[in-house]
């Protein structure tokens, strides 16, 4: 059994991984529903603010706790550029929250692999294989089912989790690069502080004051999503990420299931076929890409050249 393999909490590590992501999964999923309610009363950008505004308090422990060190970083300028995509992609993906139906919206949204695939090949100039370009093609042609163009009008607001999911892929690549000198504490401290600022001087303008109850539902809105991240990011930590990430899907059936129970949303038969098309074409675009990336790695570790003075004269290892 590997270091990785070792039970945590008496409980093996992959299966701990997944019950991270499962938790993770379930409390964004219910939090993208509370940006419904909110938005009832407040608007779109005051809700992004509150967002991040109420996971600062979710911070501040961790940021006295560690005296600051998690702030400690040469690359100011990369972590404001993702923020900004933070920003953006929150606005973007709350504005269609709070006005389509939760299920289409997350559908949408998930469509950032497929970005990310055509943001490899053309712009960072990646080869990507056949398969990949076929399963993008097909992830594209389930966006067009849920919109059915020229066959059913569509609401403008159905281009904006579409556009969010546009800058989510380009938000995968800087944070990559991030983490190649970044811990995930200072990356998402940052993103947290930077979006929090930013929204909130955005929705000055047009900011309402709220009642009581909406604020209380704000905060639980806020923890929910702060929690989720936390909880994804460990996930990802501590397992692979072919294992991992399909599991981010399954807030797909959660919020469907909540827009059924909390506003009777209930899909049509053709946007439930175009849901299912594009999550079925992430789910593998992302389990090759992290086949490929697995694979690298472990040529890279092969083709090390071995010296002899880190060799146990005893093991061999």
């Amino acid at each position: 059994m590997t270091s990785e393999d070792k039970p945590q909490y008496g409980i093996p590590r992959p299966v701990l991984a997944a019950l991270f992501m499962l938790f993770g999964t379930a409390a964004l999923a219910v939090n993208h529903s509370l940006v419904r309610i909110v938005a009832a009363e407040l608007p779109p950008l005051e809700v992004s603010a509150l967002r991040f505004l109420w996971a600062l308090p979710i911070m501040l422990p961790l940021l006295l706790r560690q005296r600051g060190v998690v702030l400690k970083t040469a690359r100011h300028g990369l972590h404001f550029v993702t923020a900004m995509l933070t920003v953006i992609m929150t606005a973007s993906l709350f504005v269609a929250l709070s006005q389509m139906p939760l299920a289409e919206a997350t559908a949408l949204n998930f469509t950032a692999p497929l970005f990310t695939t055509l943001i490899a090949a053309w712009m960072l100039k990646e080869r990507v294989e056949f398969a990949c370009w076929g399963a993008t093609v097909i992830g594209f042609i389930g966006v067009l089912i849920i919109l059915r163009p020229g066959f059913a009008d569509f609401p403008l607001v159905a281009l904006l989790p579409i556009f969010g999911a546009f800058l989510l892929a380009w938000w995968f690549i800087g944070v990559k690069r991030l983490s190649a000198t970044e811990s995930t504490t200072t990356i998402t401290m940052y993103q947290t502080l930077w979006a929090a600022l930013v929204l909130t001087l955005i929705a000055v303008p047009v900011w309402v004051v709220p009642s009581w109850e909406i604020l209380g539902v704000s905060a639980v809105m806020g923890v929910l999503g702060t929690t989720g991240i936390i909880c994804t990011s460990r996930a990802f930590s501590m397992a692979e990420a072919s294992a991992i990430a399909p599991l981010d899907y399954l807030r797909l059936p959660f919020i469907a299931l909540i827009g059924l129970l909390a506003f009777a949303e209930v899909p049509d038969i053709v946007s439930l076929v175009g849901a299912l098309i594009i999550t079925a074409s992430a789910i593998y675009i992302v389990r090759r890409a992290a086949s490929i990336d697995r694979d690298r790695r472990r040529a890279d570790e092969n083709s090390r050249p071995v010296h002899l003075d880190s060799v146990s004269p005893i093991s061999g290892k």
